[in-house]
């Protein structure tokens, strides 16, 4: 039997069933000049040069010449893109690598960083709200120093957070200031800081022209007594030109303050039934004993710590010369004691 003959669908096309033995043997109708091929001409060779895409089959010594200009016009349009972006870019966006990390992250680690986060939100929001912060101040106790002062001696200000407030590290600012005996801090939520304190005894009275201040063993200044009685207290009178000391400040050194009170109690027991009527400081720093008797004891330079030091040998010469004159009755007016070894009298 032989194969059914061919159909044309089109002008210029055939389609009809193909056998194996005629397979090698057929070939494509030649089309008429009236018909119009799907596929473009082939270019001239002058023209395969240019820009413009060939379409068609390509011929294998072409090839080369083809991907060299599909590589000329891929370098042209990147070089466009360049000129337009005004950045480089080498390839397609890729995902930051911590997305990719992210993902490979257990649930454990994932929850944990959020309820840091909550922490972290809720500490902000804890420091920044305004009734958690130091508006108001006590003092319990006295205090020689203003409020001010005070807080500013602790280590906390005004408007600082009642959280970070540490109660022990601002009890001891407090008790390292020379004036204070005890001190304690209390941090009373929500916007209160109260601060206990007690100030030391008065043990000396130091007098710097009509001023008369309180002293207390360290040394420091415990603020004006216009009313204490001359006799209740030794007195020391400075004659050194100096600023008017501040409450709460530093204006003798503590060794020389408890040495003048250790000694104006017994020195009546030990020079004869004399009292020490008061203390000098001349401008040069020298420190004088007037007593009660009516001479003064001049014990040189007190201002340094060997020269403090040296006051209990002075002090020894001059018990030595109580024992061989009645320093209460024999009409002294002055003893130098600057060099133990050469006491000398004036009368």
């Amino acid at each position: 039997m032989s194969p059914p003959a061919r159909q044309e669908s089109f002008p210029g096309r055939s389609f009809g069933a193909v056998v194996p033995d005629e397979f090698e043997d057929w070939r494509p109708p030649e089309p008429t000049r009236s018909d119009r091929s799907p596929t473009r001409r082939r270019r001239a060779a002058s023209a395969r040069s240019s820009s413009r895409p060939i379409w068609g089959r390509i011929p294998d010594d072409e090839i080369e010449e083809v991907a060299r200009q599909a590589a000329e016009r891929r370098a042209a349009r990147y070089a466009a893109r360049q000129r337009f972006l005004g950045r480089h870019r080498v390839s397609a966006p890729r995902k930051a690598p911590a997305l990719d990390v992210l993902r490979e992250v257990g649930r454990g680690p994932k929850i944990l960083a959020v309820a840091l986060a909550a922490v972290i939100l809720v500490a902000v929001v804890l420091f920044a709200l305004p009734w958690l912060k130091v508006q108001r101040v006590e003092v319990v106790g006295s205090s020689v120093v203003s409020r001010e002062r005070l807080l500013a001696d602790a280590g906390a200000r005004w408007g600082e957070s009642t959280i970070l407030l540490d109660a022990p590290a601002m009890s001891r600012g407090l008790l390292s200031q020379p004036w204070v005996r005890q001190a304690s801090v209390e941090v009373r939520w929500p916007s209160t800081l109260v601060l206990n304190i007690s100030a030391l005894p008065a043990v000396m009275v130091y007098q710097q022209g009509s001023e008369q201040e309180s002293l207390a063993a360290s040394g420091a200044s415990l603020g004006q007594v216009p009313n204490l009685a001359p006799t209740s207290l030794p007195v020391l009178q400075d004659q050194r030109a100096l600023p008017a000391p501040r409450a709460g400040s530093l204006v003798l050194p503590g060794r020389l303050t408890r040495a003048l009170v250790a000694l104006a109690k017994a020195f009546p027991t030990a020079y004869d039934g004399v009292a020490v009527d008061r203390y000098l400081l001349s401008p040069s720093g020298a420190l004088e004993i007037a007593s009660n008797a009516g001479w003064t004891a001049d014990l040189g330079p007190v201002l340094t710590s060997a020269e403090i030091q040296s006051t209990g040998q002075k002090l020894e010469a001059l018990r030595a010369l109580g024992d061989q004159v009645d320093l209460k009755t024999a009409g002294i007016k002055e003893i130098y004691l600057e060099d133990p070894a050469q006491v000398s009298i004036s009368y």
